[in-house]
């Protein structure tokens, strides 16, 4: 399987290439197709393990490797995406979760020869060594050499018993370790991982704690979090960024991998997001790189989702209260994800909808001002100067007109400026009551842009050009690998 088949395949959303005759590994870069709902690669010949990568295909809905000959741990799937069905019937057997623990048969041939090795090295040395005190022991006594062989033999049956037992206690602790490992991260790990939080590694500082870089032994690249031990505040405020984060996941909104309470310690891992903070985009220096219109438009959706759906579609409706390009993540493909919910609060339509409606209008006005500094690159505060300004712009979306970036203009894209600063416009309005919710925003931004940017369908014509490119682009592959001695596994 062609290792770069995401470059010319970007917007795919389903790949089976089950029942073929495929051989060699899986590519990991199957994980940079970030649109992917259904991948199906069973019923193959492909050998090696599946790569660890896959677990971060945030979209993938159903997956499959069955009847192949894979080996090695199943990556960890988030609960209830596969099961055992989807990895039957492999050659050489599969571990981990769905399937059973991995044991100590799973490690590499090179472990297990190693292990041989040393071994036989150690009897073979303790018997030239009982063999020697034996025979200098015979001289000595006078024990005949059917004796002292006799001796010899038994304590050699005892040696091995006993060599045989601790090899096997040891495969089992290694073992259980291993399958610990794949499903946890321990607070040294963490530290190892941003050298002891060396400042060197050290990537922001937030309200409620510093924010390290880090990566595992296993090349998982992270982003820990270190609360600062301080008042009962950092306290409620790192529980409720577990709370949230942990109980909904989204799109945009950005993934906890975990947290850990070790005595005074509280840190938070997150997944790391190569673009960093949204604010370093709008304020680059002239050298640097700038953000393009779609790029820009691709953000302001990805916002304008995560805060309808944090608003009107999970279970406890959750107000996030402190949007700002600050607390916008672009991951490498510049999708934004919200972070930062420290000051959120959990609030269910009923009696109090009065209350929820007026913490829900902040989110609005603060996400119109993200618009307009996503236009202008200039902070909310920096256009407006006064409060007179704030009560005016929302009457003459022209104040803002001469204020457009300067790397947007000439681009062609004025039109759907414009647009977006009307549509900014309505969120800033001074009274609560005279801004739209989050989810009449999203749906006004999508009949001006069209379809969402994470549901795009690629027109019928277009994804028979793919799947052409994709036939010819494999047949090449076969005709290579046929031309060479034999496949690489």
């Amino acid at each position: 399987i062609p290792s770069d088949i995401f470059t010319f395949l970007p917007f795919v959303t389903t790949i089976d290439l089950s029942y073929n005759k495929f051989s060699g590994e899986i590519p990991a870069t199957f994980a940079n197709c970030t649109y992917l709902n259904i991948l199906r690669l069973d019923n193959n010949m492909l050998s090696g393990h599946i790569p660890q990568e896959l677990a971060q295909l945030q979209r993938i809905k159903l997956i499959s490797f069955s009847n192949n000959r894979l080996s090695g741990p199943v990556p960890l799937f988030p609960p209830g995406l596969v099961s055992a069905d989807d990895f039957a019937n492999n050659r050489i057997k599969l571990c981990g979760e769905p399937l059973p623990p991995c044991r100590s048969s799973d490690f590499p041939r090179s472990f297990k020869q190693g292990l041989v090795v040393g071994y036989v090295f150690s009897v073979t040395v303790t018997m030239v060594i009982l063999h020697y005190i034996f025979c200098s022991e015979q001289k000595k006594s006078g024990v005949s050499s059917c004796m002292s062989m006799y001796c010899i033999v038994v304590m050699y049956y005892n040696y091995v018993l006993a060599m045989v037992h601790i090899l096997l206690c040891w495969h089992q602790q290694i073992a259980a370790v291993t399958e610990r490992m794949k499903s946890t991260i321990t607070f040294n790990e963490v530290r190892e991982a941003t050298d002891n939080f060396s400042i060197d590694n050290a990537i922001g500082i937030g309200e409620i704690g510093i924010m390290y870089e880090g990566r595992l032994l296993n090349r998982w690249h992270l982003a820990v979090k270190r609360v600062l031990s301080g008042s009962k505040q950092f306290k409620k405020k790192f529980l409720l960024e577990i709370r949230i984060l942990g109980k909904y996941k989204h799109t945009n909104i950005v993934p906890l991998l975990g947290f850990g309470v070790e005595g005074r310690e509280r840190i938070l891992v997150y997944q790391y997001m190569s673009n960093g903070r949204l604010s370093k985009w709008l304020c680059p220096l002239e050298s640097e790189v700038q953000l393009k219109w779609p790029q820009r438009i691709k953000i302001a959706l990805g916002v304008a989702r995560g805060l309808s759906w944090l608003h009107h579609t999970c279970d406890l409706h959750v107000v996030h209260l402190n949007i700002s390009s600050a607390c916008v993540l672009l991951d490498k493909n510049f999708e934004p994800k919200i972070s930062n919910f420290g000051h959120a609060k959990f609030m269910n339509p009923g009696p109090n909808t009065m209350f929820y409606a007026c913490d829900g209008k902040k989110d609005v006005y603060d996400f119109g001002s993200l618009l307009l500094e996503l236009i202008t690159g200039k902070t909310f505060k920096e256009l407006c100067g006064s409060s007179n300004a704030t009560f005016n712009l929302s009457g003459n979306p022209s104040i803002f007109y001469n204020a457009i970036d300067k790397f947007l203009t000439g681009e062609g894209f004025e039109n759907e400026v414009y647009s977006l600063i009307k549509v900014a416009c309505k969120c800033v309005r001074p009274f609560p009551d005279e801004r739209p919710t989050m989810l009449e925003v999203y749906n006004n931004m999508i009949d001006i842009w069209g379809n969402d940017v994470n549901s795009v369908m690629v027109p019928a014509h277009s994804t028979c050009l793919f799947l052409l490119q994709l036939r010819t682009k494999l047949l090449r592959h076969r005709r290579h690998q046929r031309a060479y001695s034999s496949p690489q596994f």
